[in-house]
């Protein structure tokens, strides 16, 4: 039943002054019923509109109620729907309305007796409760106070895989301010992450120090219109991953972990970075527990970065480089590995690869001895070079060199050489052309003495070499790479072929990754919904405005709750989340501020995830200060003080160098400051007001240092002082002074360019610069002398620093960057070896200033070195005397090479020993195999002289490979076969060595000759107009 609505004005009265008003206290009369709240879930699943009117007894009443509803200033027609019910010896009455509540809503609530147990009242009994419906802790006025919070939020539980955790402390202060129809809040404050996920065969542990953990949520007319949750720190992360009897632990220390997830006007963002360095240990153990495999390293790159928009993944990084020592051992087997380098790099952008990288370099060693009842052999090799690289998921190194020897009961030696020899074009089985690598690899294994024994499968002296040239495509992620293969197998068991495989390839390609909720859907956010403002004793309402977090609150008696030095007048209420959990606390229902919790205490369990999971979440939080409306009197207020003035980060860089974080101590009894600004005119800027609210640089809520980030975009160097004015909310005031320092900036180099940019060590280059300083520049100077070179003094010419340099001897292959040092008018002095790419960026220039130069993309200085090949010099003919007999001489050659020599190799033509297949032949400088000297840079060969080959003049041909890989051309050394009683001249003026070639290396022993046939007739025949590897 609906009845006139009173005056609006009287409404506002009775909510400040009157809640509860009885109109008739006349003797005989029936007592007062009170008017509550009772907005709980009906049967629409929706919040009722309605109220529980409770009498003084248990007798029959005939009542009146009339609900005036006003909604943004507009009456809502109510129709009022009343039940009757018997509670613990009292009638209650329940009044349901068929309308809806919203924020800001006006409700007057009047319940007029007209009869009692049957009779009729002359003076109707009446009763008014008139409020505003408000938000959960919110209040309708204006008003900004600080918090002090603390909460726990753990959620552990166990699977079939082991114990799963996550856990989320924090410790510090809030902000909340109303201005209108507008309410912030903001926590800042610290704590700590634990994660812990367990699977069948791996284990993830990261504990994370959060030095930053930072929310804030903005409230329009009681919509939640944005919220941003950011957590920054360090720690810990371990990875352990099992693969049979393989374990593999990662452990880092963890150097920035960041935490972002944001929602803004309905769009949410998830984002995640982690950069680590630590340690990498592998190892393997067999049933008896004896260790096969051990890798120990060292981490030098873990990054991980995610960024999820709405529900989409738009980025991901991941890092990983690593430095290790690999040992592989089995029994009699041991294999020592140094990865000199390990490389993983994987970057999407918006659903597109943008940047892959995957290397794997290394060196070592091997050894193996094996014995049978009455003989024992011994194997030792030396991995030379192992280097596999995929850039762009393509393959761009697939090398591996490895030889070593036999020695014991058998002997001998063997190797493996393989790489890309060529890129090109080439057909499948179907004739389909695809893009592939040549990969070309050679293996040899010789038996040139066996003493007893059955090893090698009975295998007797003799020689087995295989080429291959396998044309793979070179997209790494593809299967069945092989399109084409080529062999050639000579030894016990020869054979050749040329195939081209069916179904190959097969295209696979790289998946795109997938949108991961970091914290599953597990909520940031407190219980929410609207309330009756003020909330009176006997009011129960639903807070169900926090999808999946739902609170019954039971409003239960009046009291005072003393914060910030004074006594709030609050109701006293308790709270169930059904199964999930409890809550109570107090809330102000009096004043300005009715409608804010002033103490409150959660422990309850959020869901978590899809796995119908939870978490535990504990929470405190209390009403700290009170800084508007004020409650402090002119009578008992004193000024602020200002107790130091400092810089954050101690310095700031003059020029727009950087932004620092001023900050201001200011001192206050009462806790009112109100204001707080510096003049910022001595570096150039304005007055700018500073702020204790976790913003704009400000590390903690409430502690009373001022905040506000500068910049000094003039010449400023040195002491400065700066003026700071405070003020607090009666008007008083100080002032004060403080010094900061500025730090004069280097020159910056903002233009750069090297004529040629590739050339050999000793080359000469010219170098063009423009540099940038607002004290001028007085020197530009390149300073090669780390790599044995001259400091390089440029002159100035028009605004460009030229000058030229010749590339040091010494300085290493590849890609080097150039060290500058550059030094102002001032004598400040920069060393660097990066320039700024973006240069003088005017649009940058109008936030920091005219002597800004961008560093947002730096680049280094780079130059490329070109290798030259090692130098073999050419000893001239020589002239060796052929006897009845064959015996064995010593070719020596001097070879150098300013890198150092890797490896040098001999054609011995029609001198290589019948028991070796190929027939290039590694040279020694070590005193072994011939070798006169040791490290003397004289390579040596033995080559054997058979009294079967023929007199003249033959061709041995001489190459060598420095550390870096570069190979020589061959050098033709001419030798002459002449009869017996000839002088025998040797390299270099000196005569040959000789010794006997033991007999055995005639024994099974396949021809030079026969060796040239057979790679001639069984090579793969080209087609018209392409090479022996099949390309146009």
């Amino acid at each position: 039943m609906s009845r006139h609505k009173p005056n609006l004005a009287v409404a506002l009265f009775f909510v400040m002054v009157l809640p509860l008003v009885f109109v008739a206290t006349a003797d005989g009369q029936p007592a007062q019923p009170t008017i509550n709240a009772a907005w709980l879930e009906g049967d629409n699943g929706l919040n009722q509109h309605a109220y529980l009117i409770t009498f003084a007894d248990n007798g029959s009443y005939d009542i009146d109620v009339d609900i005036t509803h006003l909604q943004n200033g507009i009456s809502q027609s109510t129709d009022v729907f009343i039940t009757w019910s018997s509670v613990d010896e009292h009638r209650v009455a329940h009044a349901l309305a068929n309308t809806s509540l919203e924020w800001s809503d006006e409700i007057s609530v009047t319940v007029t007796i007209n009869g009692w147990d049957g009779e009729t009242l002359t003076e109707p009994v009446q009763t008014v409760r008139s409020f505003t419906v408000g938000t959960w802790n919110q209040p309708m006025a204006d008003h900004e106070v600080l918090l002090k919070t603390t909460w726990d939020l753990d959620q552990t539980y166990t699977t079939e895989d082991g114990e799963q955790g996550f856990s989320l402390d924090f410790d510090g202060q809030g902000w909340q301010m109303r201005q209108g129809n507008v309410l912030n809040s903001w926590e800042l404050g610290s704590g700590n992450l634990t994660t812990l996920e367990n699977t069948n065969d791996s284990s993830t542990n990261l504990s994370l120090t959060l030095d930053s953990i930072w929310k804030n949520e903005t409230v329009q007319s009681g919509v939640l219109t944005s919220q941003v949750f950011d957590a920054r720190g360090t720690g810990i992360l371990h990875l352990v991953t099992f693969e049979g009897e393989t374990e593999s632990e990662v452990s880092v220390n963890v150097s920035e972990g960041w935490f972002n997830r944001s929602m803004i006007d309905g769009n949410l963002s998830e984002r995640l970075r982690i950069e680590a360095t630590g340690d990498l240990l592998i190892h393997e153990e067999d049933e008896e527990g004896n260790e096969g495999l051990n890798v120990s390293g060292e981490v030098s790159v873990f990054f991980l970065e995610t960024w999820d928009e709405n529900g989409v993944r738009r980025l991901q990084h991941t890092q990983f480089e690593a430095l290790a020592d690999m040992i592989i051992s089995e029994e009699d087997f041991r294999m020592d590995v140094s990865l000199d380098g390990l490389t993983i790099l994987d970057r999407w952008e918006d659903g597109v690869r943008t940047d892959q990288k995957s290397e794997f370099v290394g060196q070592g060693t091997f050894g193996v001895n094996e014995e049978d009842e009455n003989s024992s052999i011994m194997i030792n090799g030396t991995i030379h070079e192992l280097h596999w690289l995929t850039v762009d998921g393509n393959t761009m190194k697939d090398d591996l060199h490895l030889d070593g020897v036999i020695t014991g009961d058998a002997q001998g030696s063997f190797g493996i050489v393989r790489g890309i020899e060529e890129t090109g074009n080439h057909a499948n089985a179907t004739q389909v052309v695809f893009l592939v690598n040549v990969i070309h690899q050679e293996t040899w294994f010789n038996i040139t003495g066996v003493n007893g024994g059955d090893f090698f499968d009975g295998q007797g002296i003799g020689a087995n070499h295989n080429e291959s040239w396998d044309y793979q495509v070179v997209q790494s992620e593809w299967e069945n790479r092989t399109v084409r293969l080529v062999w050639e197998e000579t030894g016990a068991d020869p054979s050749s072929g040329d195939e081209r495989p069916e179904n190959s390839p097969i295209q696979v390609n790289a998946t795109q990754p997938e949108s991961e909720d970091i914290l599953g859907d597990l909520t940031i956010s407190r219980e929410t919904g609207l309330m009756p403002i003020p909330l009176l004793p006997g009011d129960s309402i639903r807070l169900a405005g926090q999808e999946g977090l739902s609170l019954v609150i039971v409003a239960e008696s009046t009291g005072n709750d003393p914060r910030d030095g004074f006594n709030l007048h609050v109701t006293n209420w308790t709270g169930s989340y059904g199964e999930s959990g409890t809550a109570t606390g107090s809330i102000i229902d009096q004043g300005p501020l009715m409608g804010l919790l002033s103490s409150v205490h959660r422990v309850l369990e959020i869901p978590y995830g899809d796995q119908n999971a939870t978490a535990n979440f504990t929470e405190s939080q209390v009403v700290e200060r009170i800084l508007s409306p004020s409650i402090i009197t002119a009578e008992n207020n004193s000024a602020p003080v200002l107790v130091e003035l400092y810089l954050e980060e101690g310095v700031i860089y003059g020029e727009g160098g950087g932004v620092g974080t001023l900050v201001a101590h200011i001192q206050d009894e009462e806790f009112n400051v109100d204001t707080v600004s510096v003049d910022l005119s001595p570096i150039g800027g304005a007055v700018v007001n500073m702020n204790d609210r976790g913003l704009d640089g400000d590390s903690m809520i409430g502690d009373q240092r001022f905040t506000t980030q500068i910049l000094v975009q003039g010449l400023q160097v040195g002491n400065i002082s700066l003026n700071v004015s405070a003020s607090d909310t009666w008007g008083l005031s100080t002032s004060g002074s403080g010094e900061i320092e500025i730090i004069n900036q280097g020159p910056r180099l903002y233009a750069f360019e090297v004529l040629p940019d590739t050339g050999p060590r000793g080359a000469v280059m010219i170098v063009n610069t423009q540099v940038y300083d607002g004290h001028g520049v007085e020197t530009v100077q390149i300073d090669l002398r780390d790599s044995g070179g001259d400091l390089i003094e440029l002159t100035q010419s028009n605004g460009v620093w030229i000058g030229t340099f010749t590339v040091p001897d010494s300085m290493t292959p590849g890609e080097q960057v150039l060290p500058f040092i550059l030094t102002d008018g001032l004598g400040e002095k920069e060393f660097t070896t990066l320039w700024h790419v973006d240069g003088q960026n005017t649009s940058l220039q109008t936030m920091y200033g005219p002597h800004h130069v961008s560093d947002m993309v730096m680049e280094e200085m780079k130059i490329n070195i070109l290798n030259t090949a090692p130098t073999i010099t050419n000893p001239g003919i020589q002239t060796i005397e052929r006897t009845d007999k064959s015996s064995t001489l010593v070719l020596e050659v001097a070879i150098s090479d300013s890198d150092g020599v890797l490896v040098a190799q001999a054609n011995l033509g029609v001198f290589t020993p019948l028991t070796s297949q190929s027939t290039w032949q590694t040279m020694y400088d070590d005193g072994t195999n011939g070798d006169a000297l040791a490290n003397d840079g004289i390579y040596s060969a033995e080559l054997q002289i058979r009294n079967t080959i023929p007199l003249g003049t033959h061709e041995v041909l001489i190459q060598a490979s420095d550390v870096y890989g570069k190979v020589s051309p061959p050098t033709s050394i001419p030798i002459q076969l002449t009869e017996e009683d000839s002088t025998v001249p040797g390299v270099g003026g000196q005569f040959l060595t000789s010794g006997l070639l033991i007999g055995v290396l005639v024994l099974s022993g396949i021809g030079v000759a026969v060796v040239v046939v057979i790679s001639i007739r069984n090579r793969p025949e080209s087609e018209p107009g392409q090479d022996r590897f099949g390309f146009n």
